[in-house]
């Protein structure tokens, strides 16, 4: 009799809210179609939809245009939504928690296989998502039909970095709405002063005419795109904030620059009162203003890339801003970076940090969520890495080891333990290191780490051992290949540096790396990543530099592992393992073999190693040939990279003699100076050489060198600061 009366209400429930029902056909059409899969026939369950009944769900207010709720007796089915895209996300949760199936990546999906679908039991269950704004900016969440399966916000078809769902503009905003190509050789009083001089980089925004331009330039957009809700008004993508006495008056007092920013922005708020105005907290404008609020209608668009991903975020310098963030606004969308985007294909053990970071930022109120990775095929694990963070971005509170199961054993088959296997192993040496993971990194520094020759050649024999599983598809052994591509770069990446030891792509004549090479490229072209870096270096390009190398990286010369006295030691942080032949610090008290800048090794344009840096000095030495030798050119490489504040030398200065004491009293048989021509001058990242020719051979056996740094900055750089100098290999011949 119980069971008789539960049923009773059980339909009564139902069916009391049919008043309400509406129709979607395409979704009728797709809860079937899968449910066909299952079967093979046709099947006899009716759904139907229905507004949200708050007579029926507890949290009906919190459900927003996603939450839904669902109840199902026997073959009948009632999905309940405020929107489409509610009743969607419905009939994708029922498809996987009531019939089995489940929904991996863009190209995988488990079908369970029966010959019948049983009546479901009496079953009733609502779902609230934990974040409003749900975006995964990851190519494989773009594939058709990904956002519908995974719950991510809407419009996920886009491939354009500009274009996302309900935003009119996006970010780095201000150049578009006023355009220094337009304004600023009129008015270089609208642009940021930086040591005294008007820059393009940034806005005055202490500028009431700055606030009239960019308000009339941003209503002509929203003219155009009236529906959009979102409107971002936001700095440009550098550190040249302006300096001007009013701008800075703003910033001390509010204790961070972020305050110039939000007064600026709260106006143009005003002026938009039924649109949602977005700024960037971001590198210099990250800390909250002690002052003024965000007006309700401004959106915090908070980011996270200062920070270390092998650790979580909680008690970082982020947790505080974050902290101090939601004290002052209810309206944060988080920007989070989930890969290396200088090494793209690099492996990048955050796994531990991705659902501790998400569930940090649900803690501190934040309802818009913005996870970026690549946004094409063929990045370092994508589908796994997307999978998990879609999840998350519903429920933050799903189990982390069964997701990754369910995953790897669905996508890689039986294969699936040892990839796990890599990946945990991966985190394991990370965090036995104790090294920083960051985002523009490169693999060498971690070669003492998880990246070290022997871990290399470990998980490359388990790759090997997994694409040799019994019972596996042509398709998973692919896929084998695609994940083990990330070893294949870091492979090729360490194997440039001499601390690979036997493993370094030097220590034979013959190139073990060729066929590794050749095996990375030729994927790379079928699959992808189009790019290795987040805005350069196709596949190609990265194969002709590298071969490049292989073939001009070691040099032989006349100072070929020599000895050098240092007379100004490189920044500590930049020696490049110069060492005494005890292993202690190197001085300048004598002289020394085996030194970076003699040991015949070019440096690539990664400057964290095979380069000695000095910031605000001149990198000046004395190398002893060790006998009287004939001389006719001395060079040396160095580094532009202005965005890390290296730039070229200023000149280079070279003394030769037959005694210490000669090429240092400055009676040396010959001396030279080659000025650098391009000194101070903008330029594009990159390696440069400067050579001095003697006018003839010349007979020595000391050269004291000198290499004259810049000194402060220019004014160009917009940063009052030291230049940093960095050189390389030093050829004599």
């Amino acid at each position: 009799m119980k069971k008789f009366l539960f049923n009773l209400i059980a339909c009564f429930q139902i069916y009391s809210s049919f008043s309400q029902e509406v129709f979607y056909p395409k979704l009728n059409s797709t809860f079937n179609f899968y449910l066909r899969e299952i079967t093979k026939t046709e099947t006899d369950f009716e759904i139907h939809f229905a507004h949200p009944n708050a007579e029926l769900f507890q949290r009906t207010k919190e459900w927003g245009a996603d939450g839904f709720g669902v109840i199902a007796d026997r073959k009948s089915i009632v999905f309940y939504g405020a929107t489409e895209q509610a009743i969607e996300h419905a009939i994708y949760y029922t498809l996987e928690h009531s019939f089995g199936i489940r929904f991996i990546s863009a190209e995988e999906t488990f079908i369970p296989k029966a010959t019948r679908i049983k009546p479901l039991p009496y079953t009733i269950y609502e779902q609230v998502p934990a974040f409003e704004y749900r975006e995964v900016f990851y190519g494989e969440a773009r594939r058709s039909g990904y956002a519908a399966s995974f719950f991510l916000t809407d419009g996920q078809g886009s491939g354009n970095f500009e274009r996302h769902p309900g935003w009119g503009l996006w970010v780095h905003t201000l150049h578009r709405l006023l355009p220094p190509e337009t304004y600023f050789e009129s008015h270089p009083e609208y642009y940021a002063l930086r040591n005294g001089v008007r820059m393009k980089d940034q806005l005055c925004l202490s500028n009431p005419v700055v606030l009239s331009h960019v308000s009339n330039a941003l209503q002509l957009e929203v003219n155009k795109r009236p529906n959009e809700k979102y409107w971002s008004v936001s700095q440009m993508d550098n550190y040249n904030y302006c300096e001007c006495d009013k701008c800075a008056h703003i910033d001390e007092e509010e204790g961070s620059h972020a305050g110039s920013i939000i007064r600026f922005v709260n106006e143009i708020a005003k002026l938009f009162p039924d649109k949602v105005i977005s700024t960037l907290a971001y590198q210099y404008s990250r800390t909250a203003p002690k002052i003024t609020k965000p007006l309700p209608n401004v959106n915090i668009m908070l980011c996270t890339i200062e920070e270390n991903r092998a650790k979580s975020l909680s008690g970082s310098g982020f947790e505080k801003d974050l902290a101090d963030w939601s004290k002052i606004s209810q309206n944060i969308l988080i920007w989070d970076y989930v890969i290396n985007f200088s090494h793209m294909v690099m492996p990048f053990p955050n796994w531990p940090t991705l659902q501790e970071n998400i569930k940090l930022f649900k803690k501190y109120g934040v309802n818009m969520l913005f996870e970026q990775g690549y946004n094409n095929a063929s990045s370092e694990m994508q589908e796994l890495r997307c999978f998990l963070l879609s999840k998350w971005m519903w429920d933050p509170t799903l189990d982390a080891d069964s997701l990754t199961q369910l995953f790897l054993s669905n996508y890689y088959g039986a294969a699936g333990p040892i990839i796990k296997e890599i990946l945990d192993q991966e985190v394991s040496e990370l965090q036995k290191s104790g090294k920083s993971l960051t985002l523009y990194e490169p693999p060498v520094t971690h070669i003492k780490g998880y990246l070290s020759p022997t871990n290399l050649r470990w998980y490359h024999a388990m790759f090997e051992k997994a694409k040799n599983t019994e019972g596996l598809t042509a398709k998973q052994i692919e896929r084998i290949e695609m994940a083990q591509q990330s070893m294949r770069y870091a492979s090729l990446e360490i194997s440039k540096s001499p601390d690979a030891e036997k493993d370094w792509c030097f220590y034979s004549t013959d190139n073990p790396y060729d066929q590794m090479m050749t095996d990375f490229i030729r994927l790379a072209l079928k699959n992808g990543p189009k790019l290795l870096h987040e805005i350069k270096l196709s596949p190609k390009e990265y194969e002709q530099i590298t071969r490049d190398y292989w073939k001009h990286g070691k040099v032989k010369h006349l100072g070929s592992n020599t000895a050098m006295k240092y007379l100004t030691i490189p920044n500590n942080s930049y020696q490049d393992g110069a060492k005494k032949p005890d292993g202690s610090t190197i001085d300048t008290i004598d002289f020394y073999r085996n030194q970076p800048l003699l040991n015949g090794i070019k440096g690539t344009t990664d400057y964290q190693y095979n380069w000695q840096g000095w910031q605000g000095r001149n990198a000046t030495f004395i190398i002893d040939l060790g006998k009287l030798d004939s001389i006719s050119t001395v060079q040396l490489n160095f580094l532009e990279n202005s965005s890390a504040w290296i730039v070229g030398p200023k000149s280079f200065h070279v003394r030769i003699g037959q005694t210490e004491t000669e090429v240092l009293s400055e009676q040396a048989s010959q001396t030279g100076i080659l000025i650098n021509p391009n000194a101070g001058n903008q330029m594009n990242p990159g390696i440069y050489t400067l050579k001095l020719s003697l006018d003839q051979k010349m007979a020595g056996r000391y050269l004291f060198i000198e290499v004259n740094n810049l000194g402060p900055l220019p004014k160009w750089r917009g940063v009052d600061g030291n230049a940093w100098l960095f050189i390389d290999e030093i050829e004599i011949h």
